[in-house]
């Protein structure tokens, strides 16, 4: 049952990761560890390539089928533990 909730917790995560991604997929945006590096080191951040872009859309694709899939998972695992199916 712990393993049900934890899938059915990281398919709910893995869907609002993915929704957030795909409304913000256009958007200039580097991560919090990156940004903390460049400004210990007054460097200004590299612009995005062709591969940044491909790797970005390809994990929005992967989160978006992956997230659906493992609440819908969990959510029966958590269903058929408790005897509701």
């Amino acid at each position: 049952m712990i393993f049900a909730l934890g899938l059915f917790l990281v398919g709910l995560l893995f869907c609002w990761l993915a929704f957030v991604g795909w409304r913000n997929r256009h958007a200039e945006s580097i991560s919090l560890l990156e940004a903390g590096i460049l400004k210990a080191t007054g460097d200004e951040p590299l612009p995005l390539t062709r591969f940044d872009r491909w790797l970005q859309t390809f994990q929005l694709i992967m989160i978006t089928l992956f997230g659906p899939s493992m609440l819908f998972l969990g959510g029966y695992g958590f269903l058929s533990e408790i005897g509701a199916l």
